[in-house]
């Protein structure tokens, strides 16, 4: 649907969608929770750089060139404020990604999760359901 996707891409799973995205033809943003300044570009990266479909956006100073968890909640709050809108697939009630949504629906964001019984807690706060159009 030429949607730009934008993420962080750190985990294993979130590397296995990154995987099937640079398989179709939306545009993607890569946004590490470091710097990027001496980063190494991976091969599978560099002919989508060429061809204009990924972009490698980084708001870390030369300084902060290792991930840790601090930097990864900057990242996500940095992609939120870039977004227009954001999907999350799930949130452990009472966690970290939890209280990160309560903060991005304050600012106004429309965030998206996945019909689930799993998901009934950012149902409640008012998270919508990605009805896949």
């Amino acid at each position: 649907t030429n949607i730009t996707v934008i993420g962080g891409f750190h985990s294993p799973m979130e590397r296995e969608c990154l995987n099937i995205l640079f398989r179709g033809k939306q545009p993607v943003i890569i946004c590490p929770a470091r710097s990027i300044d001496n980063m190494r570009i991976k091969v599978e990266y560099k002919e989508l750089l060429e061809e204009g479909r990924l972009l490698i956006l980084s708001s870390f100073s030369e300084k902060e060139n290792r991930i840790t968890a601090e930097r990864a909640t900057r990242r996500n709050t940095f992609i939120a404020a870039i977004a227009n809108t954001i999907f999350i697939a799930y949130a452990e009630p009472k966690g970290k990604t939890e209280q990160f949504c309560r903060d991005i629906l304050i600012g106004g964001k429309t965030i998206y999760t996945v019909d689930s019984k799993a998901n009934n807690n950012l149902i409640s706060m008012g998270v919508e359901i990605n009805s896949g159009e």
